[in-house]
């Protein structure tokens, strides 16, 4: 065939590019009629797959594990201008994921549409990072996107997640983590997603975050009619927090919001509900501490408000809330300790202490239109002014910046109507508003021996300024650092989380890496010599061996520097000698020896090198039973021959 020829088959063309050997990036047209699962998986770092309109159905397992770099990333792209490609399965299939990353990193997905056959639309495992996830439409499969393993640096952006739960499967919008902190995601940004109609499954959380998982940001998404929590978090385990800001969501199954510890939750709207509004209490392995609910606005739930086991517990606070309940109609423990500040509830109510709040008006009177989720303070609404200083945000529900006395609730009040985005079904308008910086930190090794050294890697977009710290703290990581770079640490003695705060006007952004040092384990030798017992003027072979070792040195009978395992034969030895071999190791030192007998013709050992008459140099006087017995041998010698 031509190359004219080739040019003009577009599909044999794509096919040729997708399955031929490259040996550098890439662009490669994918049309309906072949396959996407040989496509994506012939991949290379660098390479862009463009995905035409059409169907894509595969009953092969689809499985993309290609290792992109910051300076080679690998994209796949529905084609711009043309309706979503759709990636499926084939019906006849088994039922498997339609798409599995599995240890990609540096990978973007964007303009798709998923369904499958009953498996989750997007698996990911085998501790990918880098990973992004973005304007896609994902819906009839068991969970949307399934954070299936430890991994980091994780976007999910901008999709439009609907009708999971097929075949009566979890149906969890995102499933992020794995129980009981078998597997930790960190790092995760997931935000200005549409979630909705979760409940044809037998759980159907909106964004599901597992305990241990931390440092991940949940904010300007939207969700609905959901079968369990819009939003559920647990706790990090001692990790930095998860922080939930920004999200609206209504007719939640459960709760609107659920979390046990370890976050901070702001400028959320939680609407009307069959279950709880906002909900903390212990769960599983977390007990509630280090957990701040404010500036959120709550309108009805079945309680509105439920805090249990928040007694004597360290780090909560439940601070400038609009808090709006058709009763009294609150299930609160005690709350021994807890701050309760500058929130406005309505009605009055004896669960919480009468200083940690403002009597607000009822949601009608004091709130713009509630029955079209409209929640935007009236004029002259008791939110207005209500809030405690002490616990402001600096940005809104909005993100317009908090300015003058704060307002109690997600909004800061600042004009008759809304100034921004109108709470509808479908993507929260988000484009204009100010948001603090995203920011990537990491480092490579996390784990070193004592004394080692690690890269740190950070990379802030939209920063203006970036500070670092250290504990305990480390030369060389502290003070401004500009908005990306990386730096390079050593002389490490401990344990050390490093530290990396970006700001902008919007607000700012914080991340820690924990580079965990282990010390050196202590060498070990083993030294052995064959044979163990000779006569004068024999050898001894030696063989040795050790661990964790950078050096051995000889000393005694032998000398010299030695490699850290392998055998050598001896002098010829005159007098029984001891063998020493010492290796060092970062860990420290280890010393063996062993002693070879020398014997006389009757059995016994001569006196040691050294000893006696002889001097240093072994040459003393031959005995007389030696001396008779060499002139023996002679003579014996003399008649054989």
């Amino acid at each position: 065939m031509t190359a004219t020829e080739l040019r003009r088959t577009p599909l044999l063309l794509a096919a040729l590019l997708v399955l031929a050997p490259r040996g550098h990036a890439a662009e490669i047209d994918l049309f309906p009629g072949h396959s996407f699962e040989e496509a994506v998986e012939a991949l290379t770092p660098g390479d862009t797959l463009i995905v035409h309109a059409g169907t894509y159905a595969d009953a092969g397992r689809i499985s993309i594990g290609v290792r992109g770099t910051a300076a080679a990333p690998v994209l796949i792209k529905g084609a711009d201008g043309e309706a979503l490609p759709l990636i499926t399965r084939n019906a006849g299939a088994p039922v498997q994921n339609t798409i599995n990353i599995e240890g990609a990193t540096w990978l973007r997905l964007t303009r798709l549409e998923i369904t499958g056959n009953g498996g989750d639309a997007i698996n990911m495992s085998g501790t990918p990072s880098f990973i992004t996830l973005d304007n896609l439409e994902i819906h009839d499969v068991d969970v949307g996107i399934n954070f299936r393993s430890s991994m980091n640096d994780i976007t999910v952006r901008h999709n439009h997640i609907h009708h999971t739960g097929k075949d009566g499967g979890t149906g969890e919008g995102m499933y992020v983590g794995c129980n009981d902190a078998t597997c930790v995601v960190s790092r995760a940004l997931i935000e200005n997603n549409w979630i909705h109609d979760t409940q044809n499954s037998t759980q159907g959380d909106g964004i599901e975050v597992k305990h241990g998982s931390h440092s991940n940001i949940v904010r300007d998404n939207v969700i609905y009619n959901t079968g369990y929590p819009c939003v559920l978090v647990y706790g990090t385990v001692g990790q930095p927090v998860n922080v939930v800001e920004g999200n609206v969501m209504w007719n939640c199954g459960d709760s609107g919001i659920q979390a046990a510890a370890d976050a901070i939750i702001r400028n959320n709207i939680i609407l009307d509900g069959p279950g709880n509004g906002f909900n903390s209490q212990p769960h599983q392995a977390a007990t509630p501490s280090n957990l701040q609910f404010v500036h959120n606005t709550v309108v009805g739930g079945s309680p509105c408000l439920r805090l249990s086991g928040w007694s004597g517990r360290p780090g909560l606070v439940l601070a400038n809330n609009a808090i709006y309940c058709d009763a009294d109609d609150f299930a609160i423990g005690g709350l021994s300790g807890v701050t309760v500040t500058g929130n406005v509830v309505t009605p009055a109510t004896s669960a919480l202490p009468a200083a940690g709040y403002r009597v607000g008006q009822t949601a009608t009177l004091d709130l713009t239109d509630v029955a079209q989720h409209n929640v935007y303070p009236r004029a002259g609404s008791r939110v207005i002014d209500a809030a405690s200083a002490a616990h402001v945000t600096s940005l809104d529900f909005n993100g317009n910046a908090r300015s003058g006395t704060p307002d109690a609730g997600a909004y800061d009040y600042t004009t008759a109507q809304n100034p921004g985005w109108a709470v509808v079904a479908g993507f929260k308008n988000a484009s204009a508003q100010p948001q603090p910086p995203d920011l990537a930190l990491s480092a490579n090794p996390l784990s070193v021996a004592v004394g080692g050294g690690t890269q740190i890697n950070w990379n802030a977009t939209s920063a203006t300024a970036c500070t670092a710290s250290a504990s305990p703290a480390t030369s060389g990581w502290s003070g401004t650092k500009g908005p990306t770079g990386s730096e390079g640490i050593s002389g490490l003695a401990a344990t050390t989380q490093f530290n990396l705060s970006c700001s902008n006007a919007a607000g700012s952004t914080s991340r820690s890496v924990t580079v965990t040092v282990v010390a050196a384990p202590a060498p070990t030798v083993s030294l052995a010599a064959s044979p163990a017992t000779l006569a004068a003027g024999e050898r001894s072979t030696l063989t040795w061996s050790s661990t964790n070792a950078t050096g051995c040195t000889a000393t005694g009978a032998w000398a010299g520097n030695k490699a850290s395992a392998g055998n050598e034969q001896s002098a010829a030895l005159a007098t029984t000698s001891t063998f020493t071999l010492a290796c060092t190791g970062a860990g420290g030192s280890a010393e063996r020896s062993v002693t070879v007998t020398v014997t006389t013709g009757g059995g016994t050992p001569p006196p040691a090198s050294g000893g006696g008459d002889g001097g240093g140099g072994g040459g003393g006087a031959v005995g007389w039973p030696l001396l008779g017995a060499l002139l023996g041998l002679a003579a014996r010698r003399r008649r054989r021959s």
